[in-house]
């Protein structure tokens, strides 16, 4: 067994990279994939001229290292992932090790216990088709319903749309939705105006906004708005499933 560390795989260690990733994704049935950002760290455990096992790091903004290793199928439980991770904990010091998990990868789940990592938290990602909003039709009989306007700003290529709620032409909330092609969007920062919380107002300005996108808005009208929501956020959760949104992933996070 041979374990390269490096910063600056090789073109063949990417290769490599990309087939091990790719053979598990499809065994496991998941998504994750390495991130390959300037700065990660890669551990490759070779036999020969086989990577059968790698662990990929990067610092990130919270001070934490981020995780994410493969196995080949054939070659788990063998100890190859317990090599790695020992030769990255001799440089990561106190800091902690943020594992990304989906939860339907059993063998995932099964090493992150075995080596006492724990749950932290949860980021569910929803989404809502044109169709199903259009079963559902727009909320209704809403105290905001009649007073409240939409403006949207759209950015250029690169940038998000900025979208702001008005009642009486003054702002009371915003979100942005990034447009990825015609047909479908992503939306995030949505946040309502703090003393006007918890009044139905965060409902309103999401229905004004999928009307919008569904309905309105002439021949670039969307079929699809995905978002991003964490777990723990129960009142966000309640009101994007309330509007019709449906998870269609959930990405866990182990500490250690």
């Amino acid at each position: 067994m041979n374990i390269i560390r490096t910063k600056t795989p090789s073109e063949t260690q990417i290769n490599d990279l990309l087939l091990l990733q790719d053979a598990c994704r499809k065994h496991d049935h998941i998504s994750l994939t390495f991130p390959m950002e300037e700065d990660c760290i890669f551990f490759l455990l070779y036999e020969e001229d086989s990577l059968l096992s790698a662990l990929c790091t990067f610092f990130n903004e919270s001070g934490d290292y981020e995780c994410c290793a493969y196995t080949l199928p054939p070659n788990r439980r063998c100890g190859y992932f317990m090599m790695l991770l020992e030769k990255l904990l001799k440089e990561t010091g106190e800091n902690d090790l943020i594992f990304p998990a989906e939860e339907t990868c059993e063998d995932t789940v099964l090493t992150l216990n075995a080596i006492g990592a724990d749950l932290w938290y949860q980021e569910h990602f929803m989404e809502l088709s044109s169709s199903d909003f259009l079963k559902s039709g727009p909320a209704k009989n809403n105290r905001y319903t009649e007073s409240l306007t939409l403006s949207m700003t759209r950015g250029d290529e690169e940038e998000p749309s900025l979208c702001t709620f008005l009642i009486k032409d003054s702002p009371v909330g915003f979100c942005y939705l990034d447009f990825r092609g015609l047909s479908a969007s992503y939306f995030y920062g949505f946040e309502i105006t703090e003393n006007l919380r918890n009044q139905g107002l965060g409902s309103a300005c999401l229905s004004l906004l999928l009307e919008t996108c569904f309905l309105k808005h002439g021949s670039e009208k969307l079929k699809k708005i995905s978002l991003q929501v964490s777990g723990q956020n129960g009142p966000a959760m309640a009101l994007y499933k309330k509007a019709g949104f449906q998870i269609t992933e959930s990405l866990s996070y182990y500490i250690y």
